[in-house]
């Protein structure tokens, strides 16, 4: 064979070699509920509307992990902002909203992006966005968060987005 062909051979050989895929290198994914919950408890701390939790001392914490869960929540609302156009998505989210505690978040979105609602889903959201609602979820969130995945994933990451010098 001629060396020019096995030159190339070779270079197309190691062009196709994939490098080995770390899964700690990946970052988790969390449901949307998830997020927003966090971020909304997060923000009630900073806001000094809740009581610190054991692992949110302080406002100056809360400031830090809501930079480090921004990322994560830009996300969240682009995904639900490219849902809006659509009536039977919006339906949907609202048909679950009280299992993943977003009722309060997207009764926001609907009002910040002037989302018509249908008159069903405009009574089923009333019927789901209560305090006693929000209530509910804020505790579950309280309770679960300094446990939760999600709390250790932006504990390891809050120190990219420190501004400690």
């Amino acid at each position: 064979m001629n060396l020019k062909a096995l030159s190339f051979l070779l270079l197309i050989s190691c062009a196709q070699v994939k490098a080995p895929v770390n899964p700690d290198a990946t970052p988790k994914s969390f449901s949307k509920g998830e997020v927003i919950i966090a971020t909304e408890l997060l923000v009630k701390i900073f806001d000094q509307e809740m009581a610190p939790l054991k692992c949110v001392p302080d406002t100056d914490e809360a400031s830090l992990l809501l930079r480090t869960i921004r990322p994560r929540m830009e996300v969240v609302e682009d995904d639900l902002e490219a849902s809006l156009d659509n009536a039977q998505a919006v339906s949907e989210l609202i048909a679950t909203c009280d299992q993943n505690c977003t009722c309060q978040y997207l009764d926001d979105l609907f009002r910040e992006h002037q989302v018509i609602l249908s008159e069903k889903d405009k009574k089923a959201l009333a019927m789901k966005n209560t305090e006693k609602e929000l209530n509910r979820c804020m505790n579950f969130a309280q309770s679960t968060f300094c446990q939760s995945e999600l709390y250790s994933e932006l504990n390891k990451e809050k120190a990219d987005f420190s501004f400690e010098e």
